[in-house]
């Protein structure tokens, strides 16, 4: 009996793994014609597939879903080892052991084939920009200048109707209120932008928060878990356009830079002022960061004309995120080490024409806006 079990085991495993294999190829396969995976899966099947789950998790507001089941996995697993090992020695027999491994390949396979299923595929698709025809092209350093002052002057204008609490910008929102609130931002610009309408799960704080922090994580879409979660300890001025770029990935934007664009038009798009001057203020902290790299002169020009309130926002947050690498700079390099392997496996180019793309999305926009050629 115990035999047949195993058989059955191995033969689950051997049928998960080939599944595995085929998306695995799928992803490198997919690469050859990126038009046809935005038109088939990313405005198609991506959006239908992993509806059940959506669901379901919507059912549950209150925490994560994804983010529970993996850490009741990260107890189990070395549990089960445990037990493994001793059932090994008890019996005598390499069997116990033997079923842990498979039931550990199944796993592995399973998030291979989720993973892929549940928006992997989009990283193969057409950039944002490529769907919706931005012009990204070299920009001059006055042109990148003119765009900080604008989003300067567009922050300022929300910042003087909020509130500031112990030297930074408040909103006197909760983290699940702020959750609740980053959709409105998104149906206002469905219309402009179809690719990103569909059925997604509320965004939900990270129960994990505090942990996050020391890996520099500000929020996580793990597409296994189609879920935005959310790091509810991030700054809170910078908390919506967080929330949004999260949200970004749920809608198909598989690449940082440009889930960060959209978090920009979705936050600056939404009714309420706070989500509109993160956005903003997002937005300049990259293009001042993108000037003072390419002309320390320029941005020293500049960085005078930068509202007083919004500079302190900025200079509160970095120094909320170096607190935690003073205390401990291990997880940080961690973080950094796997996500920079992460986007090598996914094939992801860095994007950059002139400043890096968001910014150079940024400029596109700004250009169109003033009709300028």
């Amino acid at each position: 009996m115990i035999e047949m079990k195993l058989k059955k085991k191995l033969i689950i495993t051997v049928v998960l793994l080939a599944a595995a294999g085929i998306c695995a190829g799928l992803m490198f396969l997919t690469r050859l014609d990126r038009a046809a995976v935005t038109k088939v899966y990313t405005e198609g099947i991506f959006r239908y597939i992993s509806l059940p789950v959506k669901w379901v998790e919507n059912l549950v507001p209150a925490f994560p879903v994804g983010e529970v089941l993996l850490a009741a996995l990260c107890i189990i697993l070395p549990a089960a080892l445990i037990v493994a090992v001793v059932r090994c020695f008890l019996c005598r027999s390499g069997k116990p052991l033997a079923r842990y491994g498979l039931n550990l390949v199944s796993l592995a396979s399973a998030a291979v084939i989720l993973f892929v299923l549940f928006g992997g595929l989009n990283y193969n698709a057409l950039t944002f920009a490529e769907r919706y025809d931005y012009d990204l092209r070299e920009s001059t350093i006055s042109e990148l200048s003119d765009l900080c002052l604008y989003l300067n002057g567009q922050a300022a204008e929300r910042l003087n109707k909020l509130s500031r609490e112990n030297g930074v910008t408040s909103s006197g929102m909760s983290v699940y209120e702020m959750c609740e609130k980053a959709a409105d931002g998104y149906k206002a610009i469905e219309d402009r932008f179809p690719g990103l309408k569909g059925y997604y799960t509320t965004p939900k704080p990270a129960i994990s928060s505090t942990i996050m922090c020391y890996f520099q994580i500000s929020g996580i879409y793990p597409y296994i878990s189609p879920e935005a979660i959310v790091n509810a300890r991030t700054p809170e001025w910078s908390l919506p356009h967080t929330i949004c770029h999260e949200m970004a990935h749920q809608r198909g934007i598989a690449r940082e830079d440009e889930a960060n664009y959209v978090a920009y038009l979705a936050a600056i798009s939404n009714p309420d002022v706070f989500f509109q001057y993160s956005g903003y203020a997002e937005a300049l902290s990259y293009s001042l960061n993108a000037l003072y790299s390419a002309s320390p002169e320029a941005y020293a020009k500049v960085i005078p004309y930068i509202h007083k309130g919004i500079r302190e926002d900025m200079s509160a947050s970095a120094r909320f995120w170096d607190s935690f690498v003073k205390k401990n700079e291990l997880p940080a390099k961690i973080s950094s080490a796997v996500n920079d392997t992460y986007l090598k496996i996914n094939d992801i180019p860095d994007g950059t024409r002139s400043y890096g793309r968001i910014v150079d999305l940024l400029l596109a926009e700004y250009r169109l806006a003033r009709g300028i050629n």
